[in-house]
């Protein structure tokens, strides 16, 4: 080998050695400069990103709890588990708006943190709550006219909009000597307790309309049965009112040919009287008339007159007519055989 590749080569040589020399200083000053870089976590924070994956992990697993407590106490009602498994898997939870409420948390042993916890339902989930709760049977409930109108009350003082539930939410932080910073959650979360109940609305629609649609065909039953059971008393109403008119009808013929067997002496003494028991008669009849049906023993009580339970206003109007004439029968009838024999 001449001399100017001898000189080549420990030129090469020397290059390699430098530019490897200059990577590994290069890769030292990076390397510190990364670490310099890295941002210092302080756990004693409100809005440490620990603690709030803790907070929602817990956050979860109350959620879970909670509603299937809700769905055991109201078992009346069958939920849709489909539905509650999908709506539950897809349940997010957001602290957001951090406040830490304590002065001096530096030397403090105890955080307090005030936040907003904002609830992600499923899509559709809103309106389908709203639904379960619209329909939901509940005549006798003195309740909110609508969910939203419940939930923004002071039972729970939430806000439910696009499918979300927002509410205020507080925390602590506590410093312990053995386990470190323990995060404690409240035992009351108006929250947690409106999206229960949000859900249970949802999973329990189809048996709300279930029930209602039960209730629908059991009035159409009802109807049909009292229409039915009318009918029968109108038309026993009818029969026996026919009956009456025509004993009327008799009953004054025979009166009017008692009256004219008379002479015209008699008729002339028993005028005035005859006038009076017109007037008496007429008077005690439409008094005896308006007596209730609930007024008159079970016993005395006509055949057409054992089915007052159905009769509408118009067939108690006809069945006061219908005493009326009753009456009238029974007393003109009476008056028949006292001109008989007035002047025997």
């Amino acid at each position: 080998m001449n001399k100017f590749a001898n000189s080549l080569v420990f030129a090469t040589l020397c290059s390699s050695m430098l530019l490897t020399g200059c990577d590994f200083f290069k890769g030292k000053k990076d390397s510190a400069e990364a670490e310099q870089a890295a941002p210092v976590v302080n756990e004693w924070d409100c809005s440490n990103e620990a603690k709030l994956k803790e907070i929602k992990m817990a956050l979860q697993q109350d959620y879970l709890k909670k509603l299937d407590k809700a769905l055991r106490n109201s078992s009346y009602y069958q939920a849709d588990k489909n539905l509650t498994d999908t709506i539950t898997q897809h349940i997010q939870f957001e602290v957001k708006s951090i406040t830490t409420v304590t002065e001096q948390p530096d030397t403090a042993k105890q955080l307090e943190c005030r936040s907003e916890l904002i609830v992600k339902m499923p899509k559709g989930l809103q309106q389908r709550a709203e639904n379960g709760y619209e329909t939901e049977s509940c005549d006798e409930c003195d309740r909110y006219g609508t969910l939203n109108d419940l939930l923004e009350s002071e039972a729970y003082g939430l806000t439910m909009q696009n499918d979300q539930l927002k509410g205020s939410f507080d925390y602590q932080l506590i410093k312990t000597d053995k386990e470190g910073i323990q995060l404690q959650l409240p035992k009351e979360n108006k929250v947690l307790d409106g999206l229960v109940y949000i859900t249970e609305k949802a999973v329990q629609l189809a048996a709300y309309e279930e029930e209602n649609q039960q209730y629908e065909n059991m009035r159409d039953t009802q109807d049909q049965k009292q229409a039915e059971q009318q009918e029968l008393a109108q038309k026993s109403m009818d029969i026996r009112q026919k009956e009456l008119n025509a004993d009327q009808k008799k009953i004054v013929e025979r009166l009017n040919q008692t009256w004219d067997n008379f002479t015209s002496e008699q008729k002339a003494q028993l005028q005035q009287d005859q006038s009076d028991w017109f007037e008496k008669r007429d008077v005690d009849c439409k008094v005896i008339a308006q007596t209730s049906i609930h007024n008159i023993a079970e016993k005395d009580r006509e055949t057409y007159q054992q089915h007052y339970d159905y009769w509408d206003e118009q067939m108690k109007a006809q069945n006061q007519d219908m005493q009326y004439t009753k009456c009238f029968n029974q007393k003109t009838s009476e008056r028949i055989v006292y001109l008989n024999n007035v002047f025997n």
